[in-house]
């Protein structure tokens, strides 16, 4: 996996004011979504025109139109993609076997396609990173789940929705502030923060080049001397 320059992926606002420092800890909560999606990852303001922001919006395949991003919003804060995982988990623990995953799946539920192609997502990857021992995610690190996953696509959501104009800079740092918060009630550093956010990736995907890719920005965000979650501990204050 190609891992060259990659500190270049840092995005960093040389021009924006200095934030507080419990609002760039929230801020970087949301720090591999902004590796990869090319956001600045030290301020509010994202660096990209609105044309390019609004061509990030219409790829989002749960966003059917761009209006309905506030109600997106409030999805991913109350909801997300935690619940779904937190029904598959027990499963994907108590065999390594994915037919047999899939069988019961069945048996207990009706109508969840959805949920047998997230359950096999997660089955390849658990297998795939094994196999491959390119980052080392323990049973505890998918037992606290993937809240980080929902809350770093939540920030960056929020930072895009203020920039096209449907919500205001006081409701997105609102937003991020209770993604930090909600955060710091399960994990303990930067690097749970990181497997979270990973483990999320992997279930909505099974296509091996994102994988890779988010692999590359979790190793970045944790192992780079350039990277912001390197600046300081996690702080498990919210003041």
């Amino acid at each position: 996996m190609e891992q060259s320059s990659i500190s270049l992926r840092f995005n960093q606002n040389r021009e924006g004011n200095a934030l507080l420092a419990n609002k760039e800890q929230n801020l970087l909560i949301g720090l591999i979504s902004s590796i990869q999606t090319g956001l600045f990852v030290n301020s509010l303001e994202t660096g990209m025109s609105k044309d390019k922001l609004r061509q990030m919006l219409a790829e989002i395949p749960q966003l059917k139109q761009e209006s309905f991003i506030t109600e997106m919003l409030t999805l991913l804060k109350n909801e997300g993609e935690r619940t779904a995982y937190s029904i598959l988990l027990p499963y994907l623990l108590s065999s390594d076997n994915e037919e047999e995953i899939e069988t019961i799946l069945r048996k207990r539920f009706f109508g969840i396609e959805s949920f047998i192609q997230r359950a096999h997502h997660l089955h390849r990857f658990m297998k795939y990173i094994r196999e491959k021992n390119i980052v080392s995610i323990e049973k505890e690190d998918f037992k606290r789940g993937i809240l980080a996953w929902d809350m770093g696509e939540l920030i960056t959501l929020a930072r895009v929705a203020l920039e096209t104009g449907y919500i205001d800079e006081q409701t997105a740092w609102e937003y991020i502030r209770f993604a930090g918060e909600k955060c710091r009630q399960i994990f303990k550093n930067w690097e749970e923060i990181g497997k979270s956010y990973l483990i999320g990736q992997a279930m909505k995907t099974d296509k091996k080049e994102e994988i890779d890719i988010t692999i590359t920005s979790f190793l970045s965000a944790t192992q780079d001397a350039e990277s912001p979650w390197k600046k300081y501990y996690l702080s498990l204050s919210t003041t």
